[in-house]
């Protein structure tokens, strides 16, 4: 009981990223699967990828159990998405950090 109570405990201030890749041609979007998300973090000294996440058939990609404060970009296709860091947000347990759709 007290190990359960220590691991809840452990993983209350965690946050969830998710988002979606998108295909566009001529204006219609179509959920693209299969795509590699890079999850890139700076570590203080330099960029480092953290983790990845495969898109499903829907586009969406996923990541789980972030520590809040983490500062990250997306590397999807050889391109950095955004083009700024992003924070990661202390958020309720359960919930997701919603990031922008990224078209290719």
């Amino acid at each position: 009981m007290v190990v359960f109570a220590v691991l809840i405990a452990g993983n209350a201030g965690a946050t969830n990223l998710r988002g979606q890749i998108v295909h566009n041609v001529n204006g219609q979007y179509s959920p693209l699967s299969g795509t590699r998300v890079d999850l890139v973090t700076w570590n203080g000294t330099a960029w480092v990828t953290y983790s990845y996440a495969v898109t499903g058939a829907d586009g969406f990609y996923y990541f789980m159990n972030f520590p809040p404060g983490l500062k990250f970009l997306l590397l999807v296709a050889g391109h950095y998405y955004p083009p700024q860091s992003i924070t990661i947000l202390a958020l309720p347990a359960n919930s997701y950090q919603d990031m922008p759709v990224i078209s290719l």
